[in-house]
């Protein structure tokens, strides 16, 4: 993948290079991005006193929740987790890890918050990538790369009985997911290589995300009176 910045109309030169010599990159990004997103199902789970099977459902949900919906959209079926169970595995192994290190430790503040931060980083960046390997035009590239962000995030927060993070009044949360897809394309129209691209994207994405946090950043929304 270090030619990733060949053209966007070219996928097969993007198999190629991807083939050759970033697969390794890839796959420990994926898997990454996986362990990351389960492990954010734990810490959910903790929110509602969850048992040991209750959490890691909510991690394995959570983990391939994004990739499932974006494999459906773009009718790449059986689903990536199905073709390749080792998903689950890693979804899995992140999820009992986590479990053990929070078991019945005091939950510090903004716990969730990070670590779903560099989740959404990172599945933002591979959304992007896996629709690009499928010959699709920037703008599906971009949303692909969205829904893959957020999706798994919202699954894990209407199953926990919360309100998910992209539904909360002026939350930047699926608009810090975008401005990093739209960066990536940018991009590899640009000529940049696989690193500096997919470092671009995500310190994008997870710059704008947690600024919000650190700094209480909302969007504006509609502060009007409803009718009644």
């Amino acid at each position: 993948m270090s030619d990733f910045h060949c053209s966007m109309g070219s996928p097969a030169s993007t198999l190629h290079s991807m083939a050759s010599s970033g697969t390794l990159f890839l796959n420990v990004m994926d898997f990454s991005g996986t362990a990351v997103f389960a492990a954010t199902g734990v810490l959910a789970s903790t929110r509602k006193r969850m048992d040991l099977v209750g959490a890691v459902a909510l991690a394995l949900v959570t983990a391939t929740g994004g990739g499932t919906l974006r494999d459906l959209l773009t009718g790449q079926t059986p689903v990536f987790w199905i073709r390749q169970p080792i998903y689950i595995w890693v979804a899995i192994a992140a999820a009992l890890l986590t479990f053990a290190l929070v078991w019945r430790m005091p939950a510090p503040k903004n716990y969730l918050l990070i670590p779903d931060a560099i989740g959404l980083a990172l599945y933002t960046w591979l959304g992007c990538v896996k629709a690009h390997l499928l010959g699709l035009p920037d703008t599906s590239v971009v949303l692909m790369g969205v829904v893959t962000g957020i999706a798994g995030g919202i699954i894990r927060d209407v199953l926990s009985a919360e309100v998910p993070f992209i539904f909360l009044k002026g939350e930047l949360y699926a608009a810090a997911s975008l401005p990093g897809a739209i960066a990536l394309v940018i991009c590899w129209h640009l000529g940049l290589g696989e690193l500096p691209s997919a470092a671009i994207c995500m310190a994008i994405v997870l710059a704008i995300r947690l600024a919000a946090i650190r700094w209480n950043i909302h969007l504006p929304s509609y502060s009007g009176k409803t009718g009644k």
